[in-house]
C-alpha cells in the first residue's frame, strides 16, 4: 500500500486552514486564506462577506497544495469543519441571499411570541437567538426566498460536492436537534419555534460519514482532486478537543483562539437552565463536549496588535517572526500581576450581561504597552478561570487536568497564566492547528484507514507533549487575590455605569 493523506479544513471566523497530514498526523503543508474583517453595520452585529468563507477555502487550498510534493492521487480523504452558529440562507440555486450571520452577532428576535409553558427551556431562549426568526421579522424577502438555511460548513459541503449535507455535531443555538437522540427533532413544534421548516435543513450526517465527493467545478476552483471524499467532522471547537487527543469523559481542553473555550469531555447529555456552560455533541453518538466560553477570547490579540501595535510589524519581519510573538517577549519582561493593571475582557459581553463593555482598571505612571497586552491575556485567562468555576460547580465536577491549543497557546505568557490561576499542571498541545488536525481524523476514520476514532487519536496524536507549565505557588496567590478582590467585583459595580453608558452611546459608530 502506498502512502496515504488526509486533509483538514478548518474554516474559521478571521481565516481558512487546509493542512495537509500524513498517517500519523505530521504537518506535510499547510494554507492560509485570510478572511476580510467582520461587517459590523449595526451595533452588536457581525456579519461575513457572502463569499468570504469559500474564497478563503480556495485560496488556503491552492496555497496548501502548491508546497504538497507528493501524488494528489494519493490524497485519501477531505475533513470539513467549520466556525460554529454562522448561518445563512441560500436560494434555489445554492446563491447566499443575505450575508452570513455570525456567531459573534449579538441581535435578537425580541418581538418573537411566547412558547408554552411545558416546551424544552432551551428551546425558549432559541426562538430570540434564531436569525431565520429575526429575517422573518426585518427581512421578510430573505425568509420568504430562503431554500435552505445552513452553516457555513453546509454551504462548503455544497459548494465543494454539490449537495446540501452537514454534520450533526455542528449544531447551533438555533438548530433543531434532538441532542439525547443525535437526530433532527421529530416532533412540528422546534421547527416552527425557530422558525425553519424541515424541508429547509440539510441533510444531517455523523461525524466520519460521507458528504460528498468533489466535483469538477469544485477541484476547478480549490485545486483538490476531482472525486475525492469528503467527510463530516464537527463544529471547530469540538475539532480542536479531539485533535487535541482529549477523547475521554474526566479529560479538559483549552482553546485559546477567536473565542476561548474550556471544553470537558463527558458520556452524559446535561444542560444548564441558565445556559452557564453550553453542550456540544462530539466525534460520536453518547459522547458530550461541555464548555464554558469567552466570545471574544484571543480575538483581543488581533485587536490589540491592529489597534496599538502596527509600529512592531518591520521589527517582526526582520526577524522572521509576527507582531503577536514581539508581544509576547515584551510581555515576558513583566511581572505577574501586570503591575497591578486588570482588564476584564468583555469587548463582548456574555448573553447573560449583554451591557458589559471591556474595563482596563488600575492604570499610573508604572504602565505602558506591554503592560497592556499582558494584562489582556491574564484577564482572559482569568474570566476563563471563573466561568469554568460557576461550571464545574453546576455539574459537580472540577478540572484535575489541562491541555491547551489553539494560535493563543504559542504565547509563553498565556500557557504559564493559565497554568498559574488554574493552579493545575497544563500541557501545550503538540501543535496548534488542533482543529484541521482533528478533521483529517475524521476523514481517516471515515475513509476506513483506523477503524475508530481512539485508533486514529492514538496514531495521528499520540501522547505527544511538547511543554508542561507548572503552576508557580506564588503567582497563583497574587492572581487568585486579584480575582478575589478585585476582578470578581468589577462587573457587579460597573453594572449601572453600563447601562447608562450604553442608552448615552448605543447609536454611535
Amino acid at each position: 500500500m502506498g502512502k496515504r493523506y488526509f486533509i483538514g479544513i478548518d474554516s474559521g471566523t478571521q481565516s481558512t486552514r487546509v493542512i495537509i497530514f500524513d498517517e500519523q498526523g505530521k504537518q506535510i503543508c499547510k494554507g492560509v486564506g485570510k478572511h476580510p474583517p467582520l461587517i459590523h453595520d449595526q451595533l452588536n452585529w457581525a456579519e461575513h462577506g457572502e463569499y468570504d468563507a469559500w474564497y478563503g477555502l480556495c485560496d488556503a487550498t491552492r496555497s496548501a497544495l502548491d508546497q504538497f510534493t507528493g501524488d494528489k492521487k494519493e490524497i485519501a480523504a477531505i475533513g470539513l469543519s467549520s466556525q460554529r452558529g454562522t448561518v445563512m440562507a441560500v436560494d434555489r440555486a445554492g446563491n447566499p441571499l443575505q450575508r452570513p450571520i455570525s456567531w459573534m452577532d449579538a441581535r435578537l428576535a425580541l418581538e418573537m411570541p411566547p412558547m408554552p409553558e411545558n416546551c424544552d427551556p432551551w428551546y425558549k431562549f432559541c426562538r430570540f437567538y434564531s436569525k431565520a426568526n429575526w429575517c422573518k421579522l426585518h427581512r421578510p424577502e430573505v425568509f420568504e426566498a430562503a431554500y435552505k438555511w445552513l452553516t457555513i460548513g453546509g454551504y462548503l459541503a455544497y459548494r465543494l460536492c454539490g449537495v446540501y449535507k452537514d454534520t450533526i455535531s455542528n449544531q447551533t443555538g438555533a438548530w433543531p436537534v434532538d441532542r439525547e437522540n443525535w437526530c433532527l427533532e421529530k416532533e412540528d413544534w422546534p421547527y416552527e419555534c425557530v422558525g425553519i421548516r424541515r424541508d429547509q435543513m440539510a441533510e444531517m450526517v455523523f461525524p466520519g460519514e460521507l458528504l460528498g465527493k468533489v466535483t469538477r467545478d469544485g477541484a476547478k476552483l480549490t485545486g483538490f482532486p476531482e472525486g475525492c471524499p469528503v467527510y463530516a467532522s464537527m463544529g471547530d471547537k469540538q475539532c480542536e478537543t479531539l485533535g487535541a487527543g482529549v477523547i475521554h469523559p474526566g479529560q479538559s481542553y483549552i482553546t485559546l483562539g477567536t473565542s476561548v473555550q474550556l471544553s470537558l469531555v463527558g458520556d452524559k447529555m446535561l444542560s444548564s437552565p441558565d445556559r452557564n456552560f453550553l453542550t456540544y455533541l462530539c466525534y460520536q453518538p453518547k459522547i458530550y463536549q461541555y464548555e464554558a466560553s469567552l466570545v471574544k477570547g484571543y480575538w483581543l490579540v488581533s485587536w490589540f496588535r491592529e489597534q496599538l501595535a502596527k509600529d512592531l510589524e518591520g521589527g517582526a519581519k526582520a526577524i522572521d517572526a509576527n507582531v503577536e510573538a514581539l508581544l509576547d517577549m515584551e510581555a515576558q519582561k513583566i511581572p505577574a500581576g501586570s503591575a497591578g493593571l486588570i482588564t476584564v475582557p468583555d469587548w463582548q459581553g456574555p448573553r447573560n450581561r449583554a451591557n458589559a463593555k471591556g474595563v482596563i482598571l488600575g492604570f499610573d505612571e508604572r504602565h505602558g504597552r506591554a503592560h497592556m497586552f499582558r494584562s489582556m491575556i491574564e484577564g482572559i485567562s482569568m474570566a476563563l478561570r471563573v466561568t469554568t468555576d460557576v461550571m464545574c460547580k453546576e455539574m459537580g465536577t472540577s478540572v484535575t487536568s489541562l491541555r491547551v491549543g489553539g494560535g493563543g497557546s504559542r504565547s509563553q505568557v498565556a500557557m504559564q497564566s493559565t497554568a498559574d490561576i488554574f493552579n493545575i499542571p497544563t500541557v501545550r498541545a503538540h501543535t496548534s492547528e488542533t482543529c484541521s488536525l482533528g478533521a483529517a481524523i475524521c476523514a481517516a476514520v471515515g475513509s476506513g484507514a483506523y477503524p475508530s476514532f481512539q485508533e486514529a487519536v492514538d496514531r495521528m496524536v499520540g501522547d505527544n507533549i511538547t511543554d508542561i507549565f507548572q503552576p508557580i505557588p506564588e503567582n497563583h496567590a497574587l492572581y487568585q487575590g486579584l480575582m478575589d478582590k478585585v476582578y470578581r467585583k468589577i462587573y457587579p459595580m460597573m453594572s449601572p455605569v453600563f447601562d447608562d453608558l450604553l442608552a448615552l452611546t448605543k447609536d454611535h459608530r
